[in-house]
């Protein structure tokens, strides 16, 4: 009996002594965490509020991962206003940064922090690439996959035509074929004027126009690869005639904590210039960086615009983005594939009358034609923009 006492005893201490080492081994490598995940985790949860290596809204989090151990943070993350009244280190750091509340991020485990800390400890460098990651493929400027309709495009042998029948007009006066001569003579007028008509035509016609801007914004980035909604940035494009140019104080929103450009490399530039880009924003819009504060009078910036109409047509943006409920893109193309913007449709009257004449008019799902059209939609399923007066002068001309 006692020697099986003894053998129960030594097997329970074998026991709690292996359990102990294992659930040690466990945390210490909870405590490592893995570099590329803590990588994800920080920009999808982190990265508004925290740089790494310099102050933002929260302290640079290579600072907070050297001084602070695991549960600290762990405490930090999950219930930053409950940590702050029971620990007095966290709240000198709530008083040092304007008392600035935490957002808490309770969804995140012991594990997920501790993901993070490894990440901030070694950074982007310390992060090993995918083994079966992509290649980054440059992209050119502005280039999208939209073949863009060429105007004109035979205009090289108009001149030929017409001076072949300025020649058989002078061969049939030499020959004295009057009536021959006088044909062609008709001829020759018509063709000249035909297409001397075709060439003016394309004057004010700028698809492809492409002008280089002061700030180098690219709408790939920011509407493509960050997906920011097109109204985000043009937000009077549902309430008014004009769709609006963002004030850099709109850009601030995201650039006060945004100081570096960590997309893709793009147009044979390298993340210097594109940081340089932010910072021309940041300038901009009287904002230092290093003390997080607006410091001056900013002043606005430049845009060159890139869609123009003439004076006498009237374009209204709500009028087609929340009446018509048009995408953006019906219009201006696949703005989210270019990085520098061009005018992608023709924008001639020509243009918009085949749009109207083949839109099919939203009468039932829309409410702003209940009241006035309600009859109208009774019996009109299938009208277009056309067959309610889009094809009238006085609708663009007035």
């Amino acid at each position: 009996m006692n020697f099986l006492h003894q053998h129960r005893v030594i097997s329970k201490l074998t026991g709690f002594v292996f359990s102990f080492f294992l659930l040690l081994t466990l945390n210490l490598s909870a405590q490592e965490g893995d570099a590329a995940k803590g990588q994800e985790l920080f920009n999808g949860k982190c990265l508004v509020c925290h740089k790494l290596d310099s102050k933002t809204i929260g302290p640079p989090m290579t600072e907070v991962a050297n001084k602070r151990d695991l549960d600290y943070i762990y405490n930090q993350v999950i219930d930053p206003a409950g940590w702050v009244v029971k620990n007095s280190e966290a709240k000198k750091v709530f008083e040092e940064y304007n008392k600035t509340p935490m957002t808490a991020f309770p969804e995140l485990t012991k594990e997920d922090v501790a993901h993070i800390i490894a990440y901030a400890k070694v950074g982007d460098a310390g992060v090993a690439p995918a083994a079966n990651a992509p290649a980054v493929v440059s992209t050119v400027i502005g280039q999208t996959d939209a073949e863009i309709p060429a105007q004109n495009s035979n205009w090289w042998w108009q001149p030929i035509v017409i001076l072949v029948l300025a020649g058989l007009v002078y061969f049939f006066v030499r020959k004295k074929f009057n009536l021959i001569a006088i044909f062609f003579t008709i001829v020759l007028i018509l063709s000249t004027a035909f297409f001397l008509f075709s060439w003016m035509m394309q004057i004010g016609v700028d698809s492809g126009y492409k002008p280089v801007q002061p700030i180098e914004f690219s709408h790939k980035v920011h509407a493509g690869d960050n997906a920011i909604d097109c109204q985000y940035c043009h937000s009077s494009a549902k309430h008014s005639k004009s769709s609006g140019i963002p004030s850099a104080d709109v850009c601030m929103n995201c650039h006060k904590f945004i100081n570096e450009y960590k997309g893709e490399l793009y147009g044979g530039h390298d993340k210097a210039f594109f940081d340089g880009e932010i910072a021309k924003v940041q300038k901009a819009a009287g904002w230092d960086k290093t003390k997080f504060a607006y410091a001056g009078n900013g002043k606005g910036i430049e845009w060159v615009r890139v869609h123009n109409l003439p004076d006498f047509a009237y374009y209204n943006h709500s009028q087609h983005v929340t009446v018509a409920g048009l995408e953006c893109q019906t219009c201006h193309g696949p703005v989210e594939g270019m990085h520098r913007v061009e005018q992608f449709s023709q924008l001639t009257m020509q243009w918009c009358l085949d749009c109207h004449k083949t839109t099919p008019v939203k009468l039932d799902e829309n409410g702003y034609y209940k009241g006035t059209y309600g009859e109208f939609a009774k019996g009109h399923k299938g009208a277009t923009v056309a067959d309610m007066g889009g094809r009238e002068c006085g609708k663009c001309h007035y």
